[in-house]
């Protein structure tokens, strides 16, 4: 019995033009921190952003995954702090064709957080601001007595994919 190569040859030149044809999503990952500003260091917040760009024409980042630690000082058994009555907000604002924002509450505590931000429009995201701000307890208070570190600016890599292969 002879067995035909074409179905083979066939189903290979099929496989390979699907995989030049879609291009995988890129990603870039990124280290970022900020501090609330003040002398102990009450309010930080650090992690990871993940990049994520579109597949197709305008390849630009269309999401960015963040991952982290927002902590509020005297963390429990940490006494290099003392407890000032405040809570901290790690404050991640992507911006694009309009602001997007999540915010992380600490209180004498360290809070793990993973989330994504999407771009509101197909232009993508141009760059993520965090900040970390201190505001006095209950949360009931007006957010004008609290203050705030400097923000952080986080640009996404330029991302330049190869050239179509022909």
């Amino acid at each position: 019995m002879k067995i035909s190569r074409l179905p083979i040859a066939v189903a290979v030149a099929v496989i390979a033009l699907l995989a030049t044809s879609a291009p995988a999503q890129a990603s870039f990952s990124q280290i970022f921190s900020a501090t609330s500003g003040d002398s102990c260091r009450y309010g930080a917040t650090q992690g990871t952003l993940v990049w994520r760009y579109s597949t197709t024409a305008p390849i630009v980042p269309i999401t960015v995954d963040v991952r982290g630690t927002a902590v509020d000082r005297p963390v429990p058994n940490e006494w290099s702090c003392r407890d000032d009555g405040f809570y901290s907000v790690a404050i991640f604002t992507a911006f694009g064709s309009s602001p997007v924002r999540q915010d992380v509450r600490a209180n004498n505590e360290a809070v793990s957080f993973t989330f994504t931000l999407v771009a509101p429009s197909t232009a993508g995201l141009s760059r993520l601001q965090v900040q970390v701000c201190r505001f006095p307890l209950p949360v009931t208070q007006p957010p004008g007595l609290g203050y705030c570190g400097t923000p952080q600016h986080y640009a996404p890599p330029v991302y330049d994919p190869p050239p179509p292969r022909v």
